[in-house]
């Protein structure tokens, strides 16, 4: 079988790096390894086998097949040993195949996503001794930074664009993002109104937000925000607006999600790192790279909006 190179010496840990805490930053390890980058995060990357990348990202691309799977099924599926697999695990700084499964699983559990992540914060900060009281605190502050970092670094700029193309287009947009994904949502629809008519958020207050559904086809936009775990309710609602032939962005941490999968374009923000909810400044930044790109492509008209927005407020006295 292919060789697996073994975890790094004592000496040369990178505990910032490794092991990877979610998929998210497991993914970005694997495109790192691939372009050969030598450093990940704050740490050495650790050497790994072309075949390994190839098993990590054919496990990425199914994820549910590793959370339910056992070791020895899951080797005989990918055509190596188990021994293989615990080789793979300990590279990454993983105590075994189990902890390297959790991650996975966490996809299945919804119920238990923040409680889990939580249990790892407290457990990890409270073994790791910290050098000062705010040791947590400057690994939340890197983790955030290579979060934005990452962002930047995947924008692709014709995807960018053709969602602006797509804003400006649309007869109307409704965007929705719910649970944890909602003030997202929120922020993305309010400042877009500014700058362009028939925006809509859905919001799940009176309990009828499928049905505005009906009024969509394909002349229409739906922008869906949906962070790992996706919730139930905006999926439902691209599902619907996709069978009214609506055309979707997808605002999403997590690639390889059902939101993406619905999407006709797609713009991936970075949230890896220790924090037990949703890291959110990346996705913050992207909605402010699409309202920034769509009113440059706007211009004149787009500060008239603006500007007649400005007279309003003030003229109310609204503060």
């Amino acid at each position: 079988m292919p060789s697996l190179s073994p975890a790094p010496p004592d000496g040369s840990s990178h505990e910032n790096a490794l092991p990877p805490s979610d998929l998210a930053t497991l993914a970005r390890l694997v495109e790192a390894a691939r372009r050969g980058d030598k450093h990940f995060q704050s740490g050495p990357l650790p050497k790994l086998s072309a075949r390994a990348l190839t098993l990590l990202e054919s496990f990425l691309a199914q994820p549910q097949q590793v959370g339910l799977s056992s070791i020895s099924a899951l080797a005989q599926d990918h055509g190596v040993n188990a021994s293989t697999l615990t080789r793979l695990c300990k590279a990454l700084h993983f105590d075994g195949f189990k902890t390297f499964q959790a991650l996975f699983r966490e996809d299945l559990a919804d119920s238990s996503f923040y409680s889990s992540r939580a249990q790892r914060l407290i457990g990890d900060t409270q073994q790791s001794q910290p050098l000062s009281a705010l040791a947590p605190e400057q690994a939340l502050y890197q983790a955030e930074h290579d979060n934005v970092r990452a962002c930047v670094e995947a924008i692709d700029d014709n995807t960018l664009e053709a969602a602006c193309a797509q804003l400006v287009s649309a007869r109307r947009v409704h965007i929705v993002g719910l649970r944890a994904s909602f003030a997202a949502a929120h922020y993305l629809a309010y400042y877009l109104d500014y700058l362009r008519d028939d925006v809509q958020l859905i919001a799940s207050t009176a309990g009828v937000d499928v049905e505005r559904v009906l009024d969509l086809d394909e002349r229409d936009c739906v922008v869906a925000i949906a962070f790992r775990p996706e919730s139930r309710s905006t999926l439902d609602y691209a599902r619907a607006a996709a069978h009214q032939g609506t055309p979707i962005i997808g605002l999403t941490n997590h690639p390889r999600g059902e939101v993406p999968g619905l999407s006709s374009l797609t713009l991936v923000a970075a949230a890896a790192g220790p924090f037990f909810f949703n890291p959110m400044s990346s996705l913050f930044l992207l909605i402010e790279m699409l309202l920034s790109r769509l009113a440059t492509r706007l211009g004149p008209e787009a500060i008239k909006r603006i500007r007649r927005r400005e007279a309003l407020i003030a003229r109310l006295s609204v503060e």
